[in-house]
């Protein structure tokens, strides 16, 4: 009887995403099997030891609240290239996203920086205060 080997790993990666203090939950999780050491040529190959070709795989990614698991299949090379065009699709898509974010992310700055001051009213100054339409009042 052989021995089984516990899985190896080529990529083990396991991060949150988002920083210490938001509310937590959300993660990445991506594991791609080194399958290396595996038997290759079929004379290595037992009649009590089953060769998988298949690596394990696993990207899984979650928010606070849900969670998806994406499938990615090497069992040919068509269905190798349809999983490297999906996870080249979802980066790009992903970049874009972010992109996109950064540019909403600075009009909100200038928007909420706008709405502050109007909410604050128009500013008053020690010699006097303004009037309708910005004129300084005078008390004498």
């Amino acid at each position: 009887m052989h021995d089984l080997i516990p899985y190896q790993a080529r990529v083990d990666r396991r991060a949150f995403l988002n920083y210490p203090g938001f509310h937590g939950g959300a993660y990445v999780y991506a594991y791609v099997e080194d399958t290396s050491g595996r038997a290759v040529e079929p004379a290595e190959w037992s009649a009590d030891v089953l060769v998988n070709p298949h690596p394990r795989v696993i990207l899984e990614i979650a928010d606070c609240a849900n969670r998806i698991v994406l499938e990615v299949d090497a069992g040919s090379a068509p269905r190798q290239a349809n999983s490297l065009h999906k996870l080249d699709t979802l980066i790009e898509a992903l970049v874009a996203f972010r992109a996109g974010l950064v540019e909403e992310f600075a009009l909100y700055d200038q928007r909420e920086a706008q709405r502050l001051r109007l909410e604050a009213g128009p500013p008053v100054t020690p010699a006097g205060r303004r009037g309708r339409r910005g004129r300084r009042l005078t008390t004498a």
